[in-house]
């Protein structure tokens, strides 16, 4: 059972909600006087175990710096930093929510013509699960796989630039630590960057990473189902992570929330604080709509993506619950 601090924490963020406008929403003083409470929450962040530029120890030192008291490491497809980040947490007095973001595989439908099914590769976030066993098990396949997967984009990459295979992969590995599992697309991207091929790390993902584009590879994972179901028989929330950057449609995107929540999703990550409000507004009517929980994260990654601050979350719109709520009830 955590402590009363924590559970008192987790209460002033949901009073600290946002009316129209995307202002605090006015139900006293005592709220107002809390409205820096949801800065202490950070659910989404990534370590070098998997493609962030900080240690689980180092983050979670940032994150004691940025004063967040309860937070999760959620690396891609591994559980691999949760027991350094939890040493570390409870030497600093930090709450840590157990936590991995799931590359899984959807398949969405509604649209016309060629587009009538859109194959993409969505994120799920799992918080709070306590079986590491039976995820564990699990996500060891995606690991294989991520580790294929980034030799293969290496490949084509070979073919597309001036630079050799060896080269550019020996690159890749020393940015994720030699770990070849651990191989993600920032850390192909930074590689891109360093050497002059991209001028930003977002062009890289425009022009050779992201989704369809010249050295993209898909990567062999779950159904989104599948992992829902794998998070729940683990003991956890399934959490839809960033749902407005997967380069869809704004009806695309309420397609997705929908059938998340009908697949038996708990909730939807909330847009981060640098989208257009028009955005942030049309997620939480989808959310309100189909009574999910929500969540709140940075998706911190350090130095590979130094726009997104620990720390930096938006707040909930007025009736919305943290997914995390039912763990810190008495």
């Amino acid at each position: 059972m955590v402590d009363s601090k924590t559970q008192q924490l987790v209460k002033n963020s949901h009073a600290n909600t946002l009316g129209d406008g995307n202002q605090p929403h006015s139900q006293s003083q005592h709220i107002a006087q809390h409205a820096g409470a949801y800065q202490r929450i950070d659910l989404h962040s990534h370590s070098t175990c998997s493609d962030g530029s900080n240690s689980p120890t180092q983050l979670l030192q940032k994150a004691h710096e940025a004063n967040i008291d309860i937070f999760a490491l959620t690396d891609h497809d591994t559980l691999s930093g949760i027991a350094e980040a939890k040493a570390e947490a409870e030497r600093l007095g930090i709450t840590l929510i157990n936590g991995v973001e799931i590359s899984c595989q959807h398949t969405l439908t509604g649209g016309y013509g060629k587009n009538k099914e859109k194959d993409k590769i969505i994120h799920v976030l799992g918080l709070g699960f306590s079986d590491f066993e039976q995820m564990n098990a699990t996500l060891t396949h995606i690991q294989t796989s991520r580790g294929n997967r980034g030799r293969m984009i290496v490949e084509k990459l070979a073919e597309l630039t001036d630079f050799e295979f060896d080269e550019l992969w020996t690159a890749v590995l020393a940015k994720a630590d030699g770990n070849a599992d651990a191989v993600g697309r920032a850390h192909i991207a930074k590689v891109l960057l360093e050497k002059e091929i991209v001028p930003t790390m977002q062009k890289a993902f425009d022009k050779y990473l992201a989704d369809n584009k010249a050295a993209y590879v898909p990567i062999e994972t779950l159904t989104m189902q599948e992992t829902i179901e794998l998070i729940h028989r683990c003991g956890g929330k399934a959490v839809l992570a960033h749902p407005t950057r997967y380069n869809l449609s704004a009806t695309r995107v309420r397609k997705l929330i929908a059938e998340f929540a009908e697949l038996g999703g708990d909730g939807c990550e909330l847009p981060s604080n640098d989208e257009p409000i028009s955005k942030r507004r049309m997620i939480d009517r989808t959310i309100a709509q189909h009574e999910l929980l929500v969540s709140i994260g940075s998706d911190f990654h350090g130095s590979s993506m130094p726009w997104r601050k620990l720390g930096d979350v938006p707040r909930l719109a007025e009736g919305q619950q943290l997914v995390i709520a039912d763990m810190f009830e008495s």
